[in-house]
């Protein structure tokens, strides 16, 4: 299984968040370059770097320190940072990331996306509550999808080839994540898609029961902050 070590970034902190509740904030460490060093030093190849302000304030924020996280551990790195257009996701992609994460888009955009930077560049987190969408943004239609699959189902034709499934009940709360979607996703659209899951694990077992339902990989803030986990002994 990929195991991939997160750093949650709110205003230059390491922190994690009860369920995405911005009022509900755990701060880990005013260094998130240190973190990330960490990681590399355990065996980490890749890092997911979430840029928790773009979600407040609509657009990158942080990307001189995630530039500066990139080059300083040399890791492949995975960057949610709030894009909304095409200019963002080059923003990023200029700040040195692998790949740009793109938080439930609509299906407009990600067909955009893909279509100017390609499937290889582009992810897709399908952030939701069980299995609901949760859209930060306003729907363009009446009809816009709502259910977790059918936005999955409708993602493989545009050329999506990675999928991160992340249930805000689960997140900061490391009971288990969510296994009954994840195990619809990859029935429905695992063929042709990599799943990763990416709350609420904090378990040896979480990963085993991930990896026995067909999930790609697991990305984790929360369980090696608080060396619930350790990444040494999953590589």
């Amino acid at each position: 299984m990929d195991i991939i070590p997160a750093l949650y970034i709110l205003d230059g902190k390491i922190v994690s968040t009860y369920k995405g509740d911005f009022n509900q904030v755990e701060v880990y460490s005013k260094s998130p370059k240190n973190f990330a060093k960490k990681f590399a030093s355990q065996g980490a190849i890749k890092i997911y770097i979430e840029d928790l302000n773009a979600y407040r304030d609509g657009a990158p924020v942080q990307l001189d320190l995630i530039k500066k996280i990139i080059q300083e551990t040399g890791l492949e790195s995975w960057v949610v940072a709030g894009a909304k257009q095409s200019s963002h996701i080059q923003e990023i992609i200029n700040s040195g990331a692998s790949k740009v994460v793109l938080r439930s888009p609509t299906l407009e955009f990600a067909k955009e996306a893909i279509a100017k930077y390609g499937n290889e560049k582009i992810v897709v987190l399908i952030f939701a509550k069980r299995s609901e969408l949760l859209e930060e943004r306003e729907k363009r239609h009446p009809d816009d999808i709502t259910e977790v699959i059918d936005y999955a189902e409708d993602l493989v034709p545009l050329g999506v080839k990675t999928i991160i499934f992340k249930d805000r009940s689960s997140e900061g709360v490391m009971v288990h994540p969510d296994y009954d979607e994840i195990e619809k996703l990859n029935f429905i659209v695992g063929e042709h898609v990599d799943i990763y899951s990416a709350s609420g694990i904090s378990e040896q077992r979480h990963l085993d029961t991930l990896s026995e339902i067909g999930a790609k990989g697991a990305i984790i803030g929360k369980a090696f902050y608080e060396n619930a986990l350790q990444l040494s002994d999953l590589n």
